[in-house]
């Protein structure tokens, strides 16, 4: 229950959050992207109460840990720590409204899986993998942007915060996306599928 999950994290009711979690490496997962677009969509939307929660640590942690403190914003939450415990994963993706990946560099993601799991729309780069997950872009539950363009990652998120009613809809969407593609089950069958199937050698 995102309201549950919330009052666990000391997160408004009525506040608007977009959440990022994985490894901090400034470059390969574009944090400084997502840090110059989150400045953007603050600047414009300065009336509402706008939250990025960051959980993760990383080889960049100190350089994030500066960059922060450049900014003139007060609205970042940053765990920075490995978050392990699922029960806790859970509760951070589920207080939020908008799953972010603007990474440069993937292989095949698995926390926008996750965060899919969680009914989140997501916004993501258009790192290797990420057009696998999100095949069929908003059908699917999410918004595909092109790497190292703050600019559009910001007008994506923004277009997704400011519209309420589509946003839960693509959480919806996502939701199903991971469960019929990504759950154990279907991986399963689908493993099933092609070690049965004539073309196998």
């Amino acid at each position: 229950d995102r309201n549950k999950a919330r009052g666990v994290l000391g997160i408004p009711k009525d506040a608007q959050v977009v959440v990022y979690h994985g490894r901090i490496e400034m470059y390969r997962k574009g944090l400084d992207v997502l840090m110059d677009a989150w400045e953007q969509i603050c600047r414009d939307r300065p009336q509402l109460d706008l939250r990025l929660l960051l959980v993760g640590t990383g080889s960049d942690a100190a350089k994030l840990r500066s960059r922060i403190a450049t900014m003139p914003l007060e609205n970042i939450l940053w765990v920075d720590e490995y978050v392990r415990d699922r029960t806790a994963i859970r509760r951070y993706l589920s207080a939020a409204d908008v799953y972010t990946l603007p990474s440069r560099h993937e292989g095949f993601p698995v926390a926008p899986i996750e965060a899919m799991t969680c009914g989140l729309p997501v916004v993501a780069a258009d790192a290797p993998g990420v057009p696998d997950i999100l095949e069929g872009g908003e059908a699917s539950g999410g918004l595909v942007v092109s790497r190292d363009d703050a600019n559009a990652l910001a007008a994506a998120i923004s277009r997704i915060l400011d519209r309420p009613v589509w946003c839960r809809e693509l959480g919806k969407r996502a939701r199903y996306r991971a469960e019929n593609c990504f759950s154990l089950e279907a991986i399963g069958k689908q493993l099933y599928n092609f070690l049965l199937s004539e073309n196998y050698e």
